[in-house]
């Protein structure tokens, strides 16, 4: 008998929803290249084609059209399936830790499943810098923090990973003659250390044009052409663009934002949130084992 695995019809459904994998990778928290490998194995597995191509936007065919209807049955049964084999009522508040630029971007739809799981359970949100957090969590006062950093000891998974990018106003121009001016976060972020190793390794010459102290300060220099800096895709809006091999810049890693629980007998509802999150990440385990 074929099984099918639900963590590829959730990224189908995202995908249907979004009509772009590009906006679905946003969604659920996944690189663009997972999401396209995943409907290469769940098209593989199904012996269809699910989508064609119009434009910059992803369309069914007709086999995609009907499972997507069945996709969405399954994956509401899933969901629901948790909250009632648990009547146990969720009590708050539970205590979440994110930085800025995940707050902006993979956060909120984070919080719309938290909601889902029990509407009337209270959040406490703390948007602050990876090591701040961590620090945080370390101390018990946090439940569940997202970020950069790997810890051992505790439960966590891989709630996304992020390619970084060089990052640059819409209307920025490179001067090719001329040191690269840089926009950069102060210590501890790892950024500045990735940016300065690529550049070093591929001998560019630059300059630290403006350092910052925070994600707000760091738009803002950008925004207003100081220079270029190094961050992961999620600060890209409209009024940024991506430099790249075009201009020859050199290649960036791909980051991980991990999700943490306390290990320090957390709450009944931060292990069920932290549960839910799992069982909604491709290839995470929910299991509450520290290490």
């Amino acid at each position: 008998m074929r099984h099918l695995d639900l963590s590829l019809l959730r990224t189908f459904v995202a995908i249907c929803d979004e009509e772009s994998f590009a906006k679905a990778a946003l969604r659920i928290h996944k690189s663009q290249p997972a999401i396209s490998q995943q409907m290469g194995r769940l098209e593989n597995e199904l012996q269809v084609s699910l989508f064609i191509t119009r434009g910059r936007r992803k369309k069914l065919t007709a086999a995609g059209a009907r499972l997507s209807e069945y996709a969405r049955r399954l994956l509401a049964l899933h969901d629901e399936l948790w909250t009632t084999l648990d009547d146990q009522e969720l009590i708050g508040p539970v205590r979440i830790g994110a930085p800025a630029d995940i707050a902006d971007t993979v956060l909120p739809s984070i919080l719309q499943s938290f909601a889902r799981v029990n509407p009337r359970l209270s959040m406490a949100i703390h948007v602050g810098r990876s090591p701040d957090l961590m620090d945080m969590l370390f101390a018990g006062e946090l439940d569940l923090t997202i970020s950069t950093r790997k810890a051992d000891g505790y439960p966590n998974l891989v709630l996304r990973s992020s390619p970084v990018v060089w990052i640059a106003a819409s209307d920025y121009q490179l001067v090719s003659d001329e040191p690269l001016s840089l926009v950069l976060a102060d210590e501890p972020s790892i950024f500045p250390a990735i940016a300065l190793e690529a550049l070093t390794r591929e001998q560019w010459d630059y300059k630290e044009s403006y350092i910052a102290p925070n994600l707000a300060g760091i738009k803002a220099a950008v925004r207003a052409g100081l220079g270029i800096t190094a961050r992961s895709i999620e600060m890209v809006t409209p009024e940024f663009r991506v430099l790249g091999e075009h201009q020859r810049l050199p290649s960036l890693p791909t980051i991980n934002f991990y999700l943490y629980l306390q290990n320090d007998s957390p709450s009944e509802a931060a292990k069920k949130l932290y549960q839910l999150l799992a069982s909604q990440v491709g290839g995470a385990s929910p299991s509450m084992d520290s290490g």
